[in-house]
Order: C-alpha cells, then sequence, then structure tokens
C-alpha cells in the first residue's frame, strides 16, 4: 500500500500534527502532500495518483475530506460527462480513503464509529480494515449561475446553513470548534430570514418557509450535532430533514437531543428516506448551499445517493 497524506495547510497546530504525521508513519511506505490553499487538494490528489498512491489519508476536517473525495473522483471523469455514471467507479473503489480529524468541524467519522486517535486509524490501515459507503452526487448552480457538479459523503444543507458558514470563518481563531459553531448557529438562526422552498422527489412534494433543508449521508454536522439518527452511510439512501418554521428557542430547547442524537418532535420539522432529490427556492431569493462546512453555490439543486463507491478506512 503507497500512502498518500494530504494535510491541510490551514488547520490548527499545523506544525505540531505535521511531525506527529512524519514521525507516526515513518514505517510506512508514505508520502506528504500539504495543501496551502482552498481548492489545493484536487490537484493534489492528482499529482499523487499519477505517482500510483492508492491510500489517501486526508489531515483536516469534513471540508478537507470532501474536497480530497472530489479530487479523487474528478481524476477518474470519463469524457465530458458530469452526470453520476460518468466515472470509473471501478477504479475509484480501488483507492482507500481515510481521515486523521484535525479541524473544527469531524463529523463524518462520527458516522462510521471511528475515533479520531492516529493509533486507531494506523490500526484500521495495518489491519486492512474498510467498507463501502455511499456518496452523494450534486448539481447546482454557482454563485455566477453557471452550472456545476461536485460530491459529497457527509452532509449537504441549504438555507440558514451557508450563512453559518460564513459567520463562522469570521469568528476569532482561539475559539473552540464547539464554540465556534454553537455562535455562529445561534447568531445565525436570530437573524436569518427564512427562504421559502419546494422539494420534490418521485411523488413525494413539499413547499413552505423554511429555516434549513438537510441531505444527509451520515448522522452528524456542525460539529457533533446529530441532525439525522436514522441515517446509515452505506445504505443508498438519503436522510433528509425539512427544518420549517423553526425559532432559537427551539433550536436551544431540543439542543440536548441534537447532541444526543435524537428525533426532534416538532411541527414544523420532517424525516424523510430518498434516492433522489430536487430542491428549489419559490420566492426568487438566492439561498446559499452549504456542504460539510463549506459555502458551495445556489439552488435549485438535485441530488443524488450513490451507493457504496468510496472505501473507506474504518
Amino acid at each position: 500500500m503507497k500512502i498518500a497524506i494530504l494535510i491541510n495547510g490551514s488547520i490548527r497546530k499545523f506544525l505540531l500534527i505535521k511531525q506527529t504525521i512524519k514521525d507516526e508513519f515513518s514505517g510506512y511506505d508514505s508520502q506528504l502532500f500539504i495543501s496551502e490553499c482552498a481548492g489545493h487538494f484536487m490537484g493534489l490528489c492528482k499529482q499523487a495518483l499519477d505517482d500510483d498512491f492508492d491510500c489517501f489519508i486526508f489531515v483536516g476536517g469534513d471540508g478537507s475530506l470532501n474536497e480530497g473525495v472530489n479530487g479523487i473522483i474528478s481524476y477518474y471523469q470519463q469524457g465530458n460527462d458530469k452526470g453520476a455514471d460518468g466515472y470509473d467507479w471501478a477504479a475509484i473503489s480501488r483507492i482507500k480513503v481515510g481521515v486523521y480529524a484535525a479541524g473544527s468541524g469531524n463529523d463524518f467519522i462520527k458516522s462510521v464509529n471511528q475515533d479520531e486517535s492516529i493509533e486507531t486509524l494506523k490500526n484500521n490501515i495495518d489491519k486492512n480494515a474498510s467498507k463501502m459507503v455511499d456518496v452523494g452526487w450534486i448539481n447546482y448552480r454557482s454563485f455566477e449561475s453557471k452550472k456545476e457538479v461536485r460530491f459529497f459523503i457527509n452532509v449537504t444543507d441549504v438555507g440558514m446553513g451557508g450563512e453559518v458558514v460564513q459567520r463562522k470563518s469570521t469568528m476569532p481563531k482561539w475559539l473552540s470548534g464547539k464554540l465556534t459553531y454553537f455562535f455562529a448557529i445561534t447568531s445565525t438562526i436570530a437573524t436569518y430570514k427564512k427562504c421559502h422552498l419546494k422539494v420534490q422527489s418521485g411523488d413525494f412534494t413539499w413547499q413552505g418557509k423554511t429555516l434549513n433543508l438537510i441531505v444527509a449521508n451520515a448522522k452528524y454536522f456542525g460539529n457533533s450535532l446529530g441532525i439525522a439518527p436514522d441515517a446509515e452511510v452505506d445504505d443508498g439512501m438519503f436522510t433528509v430533514v425539512i427544518v420549517g418554521d423553526v425559532t432559537l428557542y427551539d433550536y436551544l430547547k431540543n439542543l440536548g437531543n441534537l447532541k444526543q442524537c435524537k428525533k426532534l418532535i416538532h411541527p414544523n420539522i420532517s424525516y424523510h428516506r430518498f434516492k433522489e432529490i430536487s430542491i428549489a427556492p419559490t420566492d426568487g431569493r438566492k439561498v446559499t448551499i452549504d456542504m460539510d462546512g463549506e459555502l458551495l453555490g445556489v439552488a435549485p439543486m438535485t441530488l443524488k445517493c450513490l451507493p457504496k463507491r468510496i472505501n473507506f478506512i474504518c
């Protein structure tokens, strides 16, 4: 196994973590790659795949994992087809993907029952332990109204999530990840003007005032908030959570249940399961998309769950 270790250069304690990684993986056939800016992982993945690396460890948070997964998938795009079937999924499945959690939000690994220790990661590598997990395909609009395609393995949401991402980026760096997300979420809920969305999937249609709409492949987002208790990473289905006209008081009242990954009992919150879903604003407003803690673009968007496409170390 030839291991590429890709480190997000902007993580806290970067130098310490970089040295720890070098020490812990000194006995492996491995090489470090350092991401210097947003989007750099995409190029680094291509470089490593060109050099025949077949195991990728992403050091950072869910955003780093997302960018890395997209880097690997895009390498195997066949021609100009960006549809869900336009990639060499057999080749992609032979690439092992893992995470050393070192970001402000490290939510995906909680859904595969993996802790954040480097010892657990190395043990899983040594045992050749992995499982095939689903990946979400999304067709959406860029902020310049250009049609774009991207993939995710954790959570994508539309509504207040994009505003949370923007507020989070302005928080002091000395705040912990949990406090950063807490202040960003609560301040956004208090001031966010709810959008009007239409949701369609097969015979199902929903339309209404929305605080946030979450399309979850995994259980957690927002730094340990269990928004989708029924989500499984390998069942070929999204869990879709519609959070309608909900207040800050409702959020704080239910925060304990969210942290315990329990379903929320509220007349304006509903849970659904779909393989494919389309979401569009109905009031002409530009509604932002948050994907794994990163600002992506704007709705309308269509999402498909592609079963068991990524070989994840866990």
